[in-house]
C-alpha cells in the first residue's frame, strides 16, 4: 500500500493535518538528506511544506528529482515546499497556493519570502518571526478591510524586506515603520486586525495541499524526463542512510564504518578484500570482453558477485593488469612498479604483487562507491552491531558534554 508524508512543522501542526488527512505520516520539517534516508517506494507521495534551511542544509533539487525518477510523487505548498515545486514545475513537480504561483510568475522571488525563525519541535514550533508573504498578505487584506492606506500598507512591507528573515517580527517591523512615519493610530488599528482576523497565507496555502491528499494519485509518477542518477546523488544517499534505533535517531552507516576503520584490527584487511572483489569483477569484465560498467544492473554485479577466494581473485587481477601492462607473471617486475612497494612486499609473488597493486592505485569507476561497497559488505556479514553501540555510546556522551 502507497504510503503518504508530509513535512510541516510551524505552518501546520500534525494535529491540524491529521483532522483532514487521517492518514499520512507527518514529519518535522525537511532537510538535506530526509528524503534519501527514508525508505520511499514508486507510487509513494511526499508532500513538502516546511523546510530548513538556516540551522541545516536545505533539500536539494536533486533529491526530489531522484524521487520522482523512481516513481514518488513529490508535492509542495506554502514554504520551502512552494518554493522547490515552483524551481521544480518543469520537471513535473506539483505546487498549490497562492504563494506558488506567487513565484511560479515572478511576482516573489527570494528564499526569505516564506522563511521564518521558530521555536523547536519540542518546544511546539512556536513563531518567532513572520514570513514576509505574511506580512504582505496582511497588510494587502488590511487595505481591502480600510485598516491602512496603500502608502502605509507599503511602508510596512518595504520596513519589513529590508530587515533580515530572523529579525521579522511584528513588534521590530511596526516599531520600525513608526520612526519612518506610519501613524500611530493605523499602528494600532493594524495590531487589532492581525489578533482579530490573524491573515495567514502560508496556512492556507498548506491546508489547500492536505486538502487535496484526501484524493492522492491512483497511479506512480511518470517522470516526463528521463535523468540518469549522478555520482552526487549517489554518494548524498550513501552518507544520509544508516539504521534506525527508533523514531528520531538513525545511526549513519558511514558512522558505523568509521568507527569499523578505527577500532578494528580486521579493517585493513577487510578493506582490501572488498576492493579486490570489486576490482576482480572488473577485470573480469574486461578479460572476457563483456561490457563496460555503464547500467545499474553491472555496477550490483560488481558489488554482489563475490569469488570463491581470495587467490582467485588476486589471480584475476594480476592477469588483467599483466595484460594492460605487457608484463609477463613469471618475470619480476619492473622497478617502476616495485618502487611503490614496502620492502616486505617485494618478497611476495609476481601475482600478489601485481594485485596488491591494483587494489592500492586503482580508481573506481564513477558508477562505484567504495564506501557502499564497505558498508555492504559489513552489513552482510552482520559485523556492524557492535559498531553502531560504538556510535550510540559517542552520542550519548556528546549530549551530556552538551548539557554541561
Amino acid at each position: 500500500m502507497s504510503r503518504t508524508l508530509v513535512f510541516a512543522g510551524p505552518t501546520l501542526s500534525s494535529e491540524q493535518i491529521h483532522a483532514i488527512a487521517p492518514a499520512v505520516d507527518v514529519y518535522p520539517p525537511v532537510a538535506s538528506g530526509e528524503l534519501l534516508r527514508l525508505p520511499l517506494a514508486s507510487g509513494d507521495l511526499v508532500a513538502i511544506i516546511d523546510g530548513f534551511y538556516f540551522q541545516s542544509g536545505a533539500v536539494r533539487h536533486k533529491e526530489i528529482l531522484a524521487l520522482m525518477q523512481r516513481g514518488i510523487h513529490v508535492w509542495g505548498a506554502a514554504s520551502m515546499g512552494a518554493l522547490r515545486a515552483a524551481e521544480l514545475a518543469p520537471f513535473g513537480m506539483r505546487g498549490f497556493g497562492r504563494i506558488y504561483e506567487a513565484y511560479v510568475q515572478g511576482e516573489i522571488e527570494g528564499d526569505d519570502e516564506v522563511a521564518v525563525l521558530h521555536s523547536s519541535e519540542e518546544m511546539g514550533n512556536i513563531h518567532l518571526t513572520e514570513a514576509l508573504v505574511n506580512i504582505r498578505y496582511a497588510c494587502q487584506s488590511a487595505v481591502k478591510a480600510n485598516i491602512l492606506s496603500f502608502e502605509e500598507c507599503e511602508l510596512i512591507i518595504h520596513t519589513a524586506s529590508v530587515l533580515p528573515f530572523f529579525e521579522r517580527s511584528y513588534a521590530h517591523i511596526l516599531h520600525d515603520a513608526r520612526e519612518q512615519g506610519l501613524p500611530e493610530k493605523s499602528e494600532h488599528l493594524f495590531r487589532n486586525y492581525l489578533v482579530q482576523e490573524a491573515p495567514n497565507l502560508k496556512r492556507q496555502d498548506a491546508l489547500e495541499l492536505i486538502e487535496a491528499l484526501r484524493t492522492p494519485p491512483e497511479e506512480p509518477y511518470e517522470p516526463p524526463i528521463a535523468m540518469p542518477q549522478t555520482t552526487f546523488v549517489r554518494d548524498w544517499s550513501i552518507f544520509h542512510k544508516g539504521t534506525a534505533i527508533d523514531e528520531k535517531v538513525v545511526i549513519s552507516d558511514v558512522d558505523m564504518m568509521t568507527v569499523c576503520q578505527l577500532f578494528s584490527e580486521e579493517y585493513p584487511s577487510l578493506h582490501y578484500n572488498v576492493l579486490l572483489n570489486a576490482l576482480a569483477n572488473v577485470a573480469y569484465r574486461e578479460l572476457h570482453a563483456q561490457p563496460r560498467i555503464e547500467k545499474q544492473k553491472d555496477v550490483d554485479d560488481v558489488q554482489h558477485n563475490w569469488f570463491a577466494d581470495e587467490a582467485s581473485a588476486t589471480d584475476i587481477v594480476a592477469r588483467y593488469i599483466a595484460q594492460q601492462c605487457s608484463l609477463r607473471l613469471d618475470e619480476e617486475l619492473p622497478a617502476s612498479f616495485l618502487k611503490w612497494l614496502r620492502p616486505e612486499e617485494r618478497q611476495l609473488s609476481c601475482t600478489q604483487q601485481l594485485a596488491l597493486l591494483g587494489v592500492r592505485l586503482w580508481q573506481e569507476p564513477r558508477s562505484l562507491s567504495w564506501h557502499k561497497l564497505m558498508i555492504d559488505y559489513l552489513k552482510a556479514s552482520n559485523k556492524c552491531s557492535s559498531f553502531i553501540n560504538v556510535v550510540l555510546q559517542a552520542h550519548a556522551f556528546n549530549e551530556v558534554i552538551q548539557d554541561q
